[in-house]
């Protein structure tokens, strides 16, 4: 099926341990999700990305996978991921779950198997060196009675599934990607995808996705791998859906995702129009750096290779490993990122809370959060204790009481952000337009001009107001024929 099905999807970013705990045992659940659809199709999303819920020792916040085809009972038990996907697909939401394809957890039974002294069927899977004393770069040894190290793929505790070399510097142990030992790891990811599509998810977002084959300096063997794995897996399942965490919408696009995320790293365009700060590269355009080249350079190269493969760019507001948008932008801000973020081509993410300007917090590391923690704390829906998050139990992680806008009070507030995230969602469902893949982009002396066919969205980031010509769909303040500074607004040419 052409990739135009997934053109109208708009993801809701859910990190199960935070968002609702309904077995009052402090932490967010399966069932917790399940009984808040309503919510999420009320705020006009059609799409949930699942963060992970398999069985794990949470030292990553579940990307260190024990069991690639359980559930982990803090979340509940496969029952309770059938019944969610089952009321998702009811109210028209599609379920996108991580994948983590690059590493499981290092007491995954089948590393374990590995990790054995003896060779077994299991040996090959994960990558092993031969000399327990040889632990240059991302080897470890000492932990097992298999003579050599094992290879990670980020924390100690992640070990690399062995997808082979394409660069091979010593030959007596790394085996070339096109080595038939390496299909292990290829067959391994295939029967995970293939048990959860066929348990009723619509797809995956693909954790750390450029990271399969090593030595891969231009990604090519990569690239080649993915492409394996589509080619078999959309045999089957013809309308899956793949985003990737790469980053890299050239290499990503090519080795055949729908989507590529466009992550919060300090050389792109959202980066430098939103959220740069002292700490990183300076003031962001949204605040006064005078320098737009850059990131108009980087955004139309992203926008056009994503055009180029008839795929997408996926937007986010945040995920569970950046500090929230909220911590960078004030109310009025926030809208004008907003805007911009669903009146751009792609598929818009946007993160549990943000809609509610949650902050992150400065919180002591939990579940190997570390810096990420703070992002990661529980969902606040009402003014109660412990903000109907949980009852009658310290909740996993604490709340923290600069963020004092609850589910309830925006909901109330016709002026709330959450109220103005609902007309995007709708706005970008009725305008066909703002789903189309093609962007032209101009600016004026920090005036910026998005047309989207029919529409411009005009974002003024100059110092003096703006004379508008046309109707006005949407902006972030009112205004009548002078468009202010620091507002933004969907005009009809």
């Amino acid at each position: 099926m052409s990739k135009k099905q997934f053109r109208n999807m708009i993801a809701y970013e859910i990190y199960p341990t935070s968002f609702l705990d309904s077995n009052d045992d402090g932490i967010g659940d399966l069932n917790g999700i399940t009984s808040k659809l309503d919510y999420i199709k009320g705020m006009g999303f059609n799409a949930i990305w699942l963060n992970p819920f398999y069985k794990s020792p949470f030292k990553d916040g579940g990307y260190d996978v024990e069991d690639f085809f359980d559930v982990d009972p803090r979340f509940g038990m496969m029952k309770d991921f059938k019944k969610l996907i089952k009321d998702a697909h009811e109210k028209d939401i599609r379920i996108i779950i991580d994948l983590v394809a690059g590493h499981s957890a290092l007491n995954n039974p089948d590393f374990l198997k590995s990790a054995k002294a003896e060779r077994n069927e299991y040996s090959d899977l994960f990558i092993w060196n031969d000399n327990p004393w040889e632990k240059s770069g991302n080897l470890i040894s000492g932990m097992f009675d298999r003579h050599g190290c094992y290879m990670v793929n980020f924390f100690t505790h992640q070990p690399a599934f062995n997808y082979g070399f394409n660069r091979i510097d010593d030959p007596k142990w790394q085996m070339p990607y096109k080595d038939k030992r390496t299909y292990l790891a290829r067959e391994y990811l295939l029967k995970v995808m293939t048990y959860w599509l066929s348990n009723g998810a619509d797809g995956f977002r693909v954790d750390m996705a450029d990271s399969l084959v090593k030595n891969d300096d231009d990604k090519s063997a990569t690239i080649e791998v993915w492409k394996w794995l589509f080619k078999r897996i959309r045999k089957e399942y013809p309308n899956v859906f793949f985003v990737s965490e790469w980053s890299d919408p050239k290499r990503s696009l090519e080795a055949g995702f729908d989507a590529d995320f466009v992550l919060d790293h300090w050389d792109n365009f959202y980066h430098r129009f939103f959220r740069s700060d002292k700490n990183t590269r300076g003031t962001s355009i949204i605040h006064g750096n005078n320098d737009v080249s850059f990131a108009l350079k980087d955004m139309k190269e992203r926008f056009d290779a994503a055009e180029k493969k008839k795929a997408y760019l996926a937007l986010i507001s945040g995920n569970h490993d950046t500090w929230r948008i909220a911590n960078y932008l004030n109310h009025e801000e926030l809208k004008v990122f907003y805007l911009f973020l669903f009146a751009m081509p792609g598929i818009p993410f946007v993160l549990y809370g943000d809609e509610i300007e949650m902050k992150t917090s400065n919180l002591p590391s939990k579940d190997g959060g570390y810096q990420r923690t703070g992002t990661r704390i529980p969902m606040i829906w009402d003014e109660k204790k412990n903000h109907g998050f949980t009852s009658n139990r310290k909740p996993y992680l604490p709340f923290d009481p600069e963020n004092k806008i609850s589910v309830n009070k925006a909901i109330k507030d016709k002026d709330s952000l959450y109220h103005f995230i609902c007309e995007l969602t709708q706005l970008r469902k009725d305008t066909k337009d703002l789903s189309d893949p093609h962007v032209e982009i101009k600016e004026k002396n920090r005036v910026f001009f998005f047309e989207r066919g029919r529409y411009t969205l005009v974002m003024n980031l100059s110092k003096k107001g703006y004379p508008i010509k046309g109707e006005t769909i949407i902006s972030t303040v009112p205004f009548e024929n002078i468009l202010p500074s620091g507002a933004a607004a969907l005009i009809k040419k």
